[in-house]
């Protein structure tokens, strides 16, 4: 039993120490180089990481590790992205999209793709119908979320705080999910308003879903599938 634990133990200082490493050389290619990496060297990374870590893991907890490396995924898209964001900050918004998701129900990947979707990345910006930040709120409708969560509302300013515009994003996009049963109606609520989509549903509309195909778009860039993700869109 006593060495059982400790090969759990030293299987777990390794894994972290794979990864730690992982991301400092990844961190270390974003400073020197603030373009994009190319999706062969993300490619070459995630298999040597793979490599190493099964090759550590006899018997691995294939949940688990399946998890870490999408975390370290969801990083390296977060640092990769958030142009707008200084470094300093990037890890912060990580644990924000990435443990803020997984609190709501939310897939991180569905969060990051949202943002892009939404707002390029950029936390200042402002659209046409009056939307502001990463994930594009209008005024009411983040004052009345950050009710619901008990913050302090400072006004429209709140919103160029890309933490504060992902947390309040991501429990208004958890509530249309809670609501509508689905994460793809949701999403076209999000986008259209959920009024919009309860009056489709009442007439037997089928909804729009060019919104949710931007999504989908989004997610294959990042290699993912779709389907895992969204799931099936309404047709009727």
């Amino acid at each position: 039993m006593a060495l059982h634990a400790r090969r759990i133990w030293l299987t777990g200082i390794f894994f972290t120490m794979v990864l730690f490493l992982a991301n400092y050389f990844v961190y270390q290619n974003l400073v020197q180089t603030p373009t994009l990496l190319s999706s062969v060297l993300q490619e070459h990374l995630g298999r040597r990481l793979i490599a190493i870590s099964e090759a550590a893991l006899p018997d691995p907890d294939l949940a688990t590790l399946d998890e870490l490396k999408k975390r370290e995924h969801v990083r390296t898209l977060v640092f990769q992205n958030f142009r707008s964001v200084p470094l300093r900050e990037r890890s912060q918004l990580f644990e924000v999209i990435y443990h803020k998701s997984r609190e709501m129900g939310i897939d991180p990947y569905l969060t990051v793709s949202v943002i892009a979707t939404e707002s390029s990345f950029r936390k200042n910006v402002i659209s046409w119908a009056g939307a502001y930040g990463l994930m594009q709120l209008k005024i009411l409708t983040a004052e009345e979320v950050a009710g619901d969560l008990g913050i302090p509302w400072q006004g429209e300013e709140s919103l160029f705080d890309p933490v504060m515009n992902i947390t309040l994003g991501l429990t208004y996009l958890a509530k249309l999910k809670k609501r509508f049963g689905n994460i793809s109606d949701a999403l076209t609520a999000y986008n259209y308003g959920p009024q919009y989509v309860v009056s489709c549903l009442k007439s037997d509309k089928a909804l729009p879903d060019k919104y949710v195909k931007k999504i989908e778009k989004n997610l294959k860039r990042y290699g993912l599938n779709t389907q895992e993700i969204i799931g099936q869109r309404r047709t009727t």
